[in-house]
């Protein structure tokens, strides 16, 4: 019986043990919850000829209620298309969308789109948006004397 009584005792004492270590560093320093990191990285997207390319970062800036943000996203655009005009040699295009906070899920706003037509070169963007919950990031070709746009990527999605 002795031996039963102290296996019980022990067993209790390190239940007890455990909830105070454990509970401790909760209670005594709470962290706040991030769901999304403050600066996000997205890319690298290719037109559907891989002969553009786009990838950069997104930084969201939330207000202390977390209902309002500002949101920067930057970019680097790349004209990997070293053909001629003559040989049928397109621009680069990237296009950026924006959804807004508290909007249906279906709209979605034209935040900004920007050309290249230098193979071989970068252009940086950056663009800054409020309110902004969802990006949306497409990567094609364009002519260089039109606004036909070809050879069009997918859409991709950063949540911010």
């Amino acid at each position: 019986m002795r031996r039963s009584l102290r296996t019980v005792l022990t067993l209790a004492a390190a239940s007890a043990a455990t909830a105070v270590v454990v509970g401790t560093p909760a209670a005594a320093d709470p962290q706040p919850l991030i769901v999304n990191p403050p600066v996000q990285n997205w890319g690298s997207y290719y037109s559907s000829n891989f002969k553009a390319k786009a990838r950069g970062t997104v930084k969201t800036d939330w207000n202390p209620a977390h209902t309002k943000n500002k949101v920067r996203i930057k970019g680097k655009l790349y004209d990997l298309d070293f053909r001629t005009l003559q040989q049928g040699g397109k621009c680069a295009f990237v296009q950026v969308r924006v959804h807004h906070l508290y909007q249906p899920n279906w709209k979605w706003d034209q935040a900004g789109s920007y050309k290249l037509c230098n193979a071989g070169q970068v252009r940086h963007f950056t663009l800054w948006k409020h309110n902004v919950d969802k990006v949306r990031i497409r990567v094609s070709q364009i002519g260089y004397y039109s606004n036909a746009i070809t050879k069009r990527g997918a859409w991709h999605q950063v949540t911010i």
